[in-house]
């Protein structure tokens, strides 16, 4: 099976996978097609960023990592993160966010690249402009691992409620992100080398996601590049726990054993 060279993760936050048949998001629909994906993947409780964030980079329930809410405290055994195993194999990663609290998702020294801009209003162009770094970085330098997060989602979400029409509006703007990151990786040649992961910390309902009812706790998991099977629903359980292991899966790592998560060879080329 080909490996990609490189992997990108995108993490919409607050992305609910229903919402996907009402926004306009033609580039995660051309993932979806050329690629496996779930509409039933499952989040983690609490159904809060930092917990779910931090569940999907080291790949144990918030039980384990020990997070319960949106401020970092230190593990008292800690976890090897997603970063870090890639950065140990010697190879290059990097982080581009507008949500500070996610620095802790790795130890110092795991990034070559950590990218934070506090940007402005979230129903304009932000999640496009940190993708627009991410591109021009990730094209230049090709690490082999880059995580975008895309916030504006959820905090449309709080404003102006879960599959509101702004909610919707901004899930547009998350896939016009996605799709200037792939724009820029076809210009410089790489697009056939490089696996996308598109998923989503949690979901929501109303204006809030914290209950942990299943419009929170649902969310879509979408993984298309080499290796990968095409316009694939998978039918195995998948959880954001399973995006670590999948990405060193795809890079050729071997995961810890510390992490609980799998990799979902459903979505692979047999």
């Amino acid at each position: 099976m080909p490996l990609p060279e490189q992997v990108v993760l995108f993490v919409i936050d607050g992305l609910r996978p229903d919402a996907l048949h009402q926004a306009h998001t033609p580039h995660i629909d051309r993932l979806i097609a050329q690629g496996a994906y779930s509409r039933q993947a499952q989040a983690v409780t609490p159904s809060i960023s930092l917990p779910c964030h931090l569940s999907m980079f080291c790949a144990v329930p918030p039980e384990r990592h020990g997070i319960l809410g949106n401020i970092w405290k230190p593990q008292a055994s800690p976890l090897p993160s997603l970063f870090e195993v890639v950065h140990q194999a010697g190879l290059g990663t990097a982080a581009f966010y507008t949500w500070e609290p996610l620095r802790d998702l790795a130890r110092p020294g795991a990034l070559d690249v950590a990218y934070y801009r506090r940007l402005g209003d979230p129903e304009g162009d932000r999640d496009v402009e940190i993708a627009s770094a991410a591109a021009a970085y990730a094209v230049e330098e090709r690490p082999a691992f880059t995580f975008v997060y895309l916030g504006a989602t959820d905090e449309v979400g709080h404003r102006h409620g879960w599959m509101s029409t702004p909610y919707l509006q901004a899930i547009g703007k998350a896939d016009q992100a996605i799709g200037l990151f792939q724009e820029r990786t076809h210009a410089s040649g790489d697009l056939d080398t490089t696996a996308w992961l598109v998923t989503a910390d949690h979901g929501g309902h109303d204006t809030d996601h914290s209950a942990g009812l299943p419009e929170d706790l649902t969310v879509p998991w979408i993984i298309s590049g080499p290796g990968v099977r095409r316009d694939h629903r998978i039918k195995s359980p998948v959880s954001i726990m399973d995006t670590a292991p999948m990405v060193t899966h795809l890079l050729g790592l071997s995961a810890p054993s510390e992490w609980n998560g799998q990799v979902v060879s459903e979505a692979l080329v047999q």
